[in-house]
């Protein structure tokens, strides 16, 4: 037990900034880390209560004209808990597959006397621990909005926390399945790169099953009370695959103990299933990939030898785009996980039933009322602004070099022709989506061509304004210190500081543009150009300071 728990405290120190880092910066990261708590936990966290208790309340009121559904209370906090488990499950098996494979310890741990169940089970926990705990956050909320609408109790309260512990077990013991019989007996992953294909259908599943789950209702407004009758088939095919979430909201729901053993029994069947696996096929599957960093090297050597000169603008560019796309824990955190976010509108859209606030904006921005158009302008902004951040593109751009951060100082090649080509990456990924949903958004609004133009500069110019302020951001303090991608990408606080930075941003613009429409009485076109004028401002003003100061804190790095 000893060992194991040196094992799993040991990679949880991997996946972290060094303390040497972060104390270089001991200020700046306590300011930004409230800053982060205040605009994005506590945000999220009470979104998703919300979210889950509006719906159960939704659902309440048809059992109480329908005494026949009473089983199905719990049906919100089901599909919410269902969707946190799919999503586990598509960021796991990116995690699981590093850290089991592909992290840089792998060559140092296997030569010592450690049994492979017990190296896979640290590692396991290890990654249970340090991936879920934004998971743990959304899932206390979800089950903190349930439970608000029905009470709650010292059992239900008590089943409810080691739920919440341990639902994220079941997604990542099928990650680490499907990955030691993939190592073991396949050809499909040679290297990390093919992994790109299992992320990308994983993404087509979930859309798929989305898809399928909206399909299945008649109409979308009728949302809620076909999740008060249990005639939501997406609820039925993610039972079979999530046996486990079933017993658990049954358990809470009916204060069920039978239910709760059985959730428990899932989840350990499921991992000695896991842990059996691991010790008879870890081992030759960990010698497959060793044995192919050989025919790596060879393919290194032929692709120098057909190395062509170049413009070094065009090489660096190319440089950029080829680590996103072809580094799948960039391609799935960075590229991605952009494509997340209709599906979470739609998750919202879906749960809001009959009150839809959405359907309602829509409506007044249709109809040409004050109030649907300033939202409807508002919201652009800060989804724009939200989106450009959450990718992590611009705000882990020099923590993406990591130990090859001497190739950025010694090329001859102005730190500002770097950084801006690094710019130019994420405007062109982040804004390239934003145009996308753009387009799909102004079509549904019915928006005019000009509002459309509106639109588009609004979102171009935060797109580069948050762009230079991540960029920034990690010029001041990266992480440089990882052993694979995944590690330059978790731990690093700078994406979710400029995360927070640009909900603080929105906010305050948001508020301030309502304040001077509905009370000063400010025209809304006027408020228009206005945010035209201040984010260009705002984007020269950040970009002059990544070009003095954040070309100076590189400079300052130590390498």
């Amino acid at each position: 037990m000893k060992m194991y728990s040196k094992l799993v405290r040991t990679f949880l120190l991997s996946g972290e900034m060094p303390k040497s880092e972060k104390a270089k910066k001991k200020n700046f990261y306590i300011t930004l880390g409230i800053i982060a708590t205040v605009f994005i936990f506590i945000p999220c966290f009470i979104l998703m209560t919300f979210l889950v208790a509006a719906a159960t309340s939704g659902i309440k009121e048809e059992i109480l004209n329908n005494m026949a559904y009473a089983g199905n209370i719990g049906n919100a906090l089901l599909l919410v808990i269902q969707f946190i488990c799919i999503f586990s499950m598509i960021f796991g098996f990116n995690i699981i597959l590093n850290t089991f494979y592909f992290s840089g310890d792998i060559e140092h741990i296997l030569p010592l006397p450690i049994k492979p169940k017990l190296l896979i089970s640290s590692k396991f926990m290890a990654v249970l621990i340090s991936e879920s705990l934004m998971e743990f956050l959304f899932l206390i909320a979800a089950f903190l909005g349930f439970l608000i609408i029905e009470g709650v109790s010292i059992s239900t309260a008590l089943m409810s926390l080691i739920g919440i512990i341990t639902l994220p077990i079941l997604p990542l013991v099928y990650c680490g399945i499907i990955a030691l019989l993939i190592m073991r007996f396949t050809k499909l992953i040679k290297n990390k790169n093919n992994m790109l294909t299992l992320v990308m259908l994983g993404i087509i599943i979930i859309v798929g099953m989305i898809a399928i789950g909206y399909l299945n209702n008649d109409s979308i407004t009728e949302f809620i009370p076909l999740l008060a009758q249990g005639k939501v088939g997406f609820l039925d095919i993610m039972n079979i695959i999530f046996p486990s979430t079933y017993f658990l909201v049954t358990a809470i729901t009916a204060n069920n103990i039978f239910a709760f053993i059985m959730y428990l029994l899932i989840n350990v069947f499921a991992y000695l299933i896991f842990m059996a696996l691991a010790d008879e096929i870890y081992i030759p599957g960990v010698k497959r990939i060793s044995s192919n960093a050989m025919d790596n090297k060879t393919q290194l050597s032929e692709t120098l030898k057909k190395a062509e000169k170049s413009s070094y603008v065009k090489t660096y560019i190319e440089k950029e785009l080829k680590i996103l796309v072809r580094t799948p824990s960039f391609f799935s955190n960075c590229i991605l996980s952009n494509l997340l976010w209709p599906i979470i509108i739609i998750l919202i859209y879906l749960i809001q039933g009959q009150d839809n606030v959405i359907f309602e904006f829509v409506n007044h921005y249709k109809q040409g009322e004050a109030l649907g158009l300033l939202v409807v302008f508002i919201a652009i902004f800060a989804i724009s602004a939200i989106l450009t951040t959450a990718n992590s593109i611009a705000s882990s751009s020099i923590s993406r070099e990591g130990h090859h951060l001497p190739f950025m100082k010694y090329i001859p090649v102005e730190y500002k022709t770097q950084l801006n080509i690094k710019a130019l990456i994420s405007i062109i990924i982040s804004f390239g989506f934003n145009f996308i949903y753009l387009l799909i958004i102004c079509y549904f609004l019915e928006a005019t061509f000009m509002d459309f133009i509106v639109f588009t500069v609004v979102s171009l110019l935060s797109c580069i304004f948050f762009t230079y302020l991540g960029i920034y951001l990690d010029t001041v303090n990266p992480k440089l210190v990882w052993e694979d991608e995944l590690n330059a990408l978790r731990g690093n606080e700078n994406t979710f500081f400029s995360m927070a930075i640009s909900m603080i941003i929105a906010v305050v613009l948001g508020g301030g543009i309502y304040y001077l429409n509905k009370v000063v009485l400010i025209p809304l076109s006027i408020l228009k150009g206005m945010l035209i004028i201040l984010l260009l401002m705002a984007s020269i003003l950040i970009y002059y300071k990544v070009m003095s100061k954040g070309i100076k804190n590189i400079e300052e790095i130590e390498i």
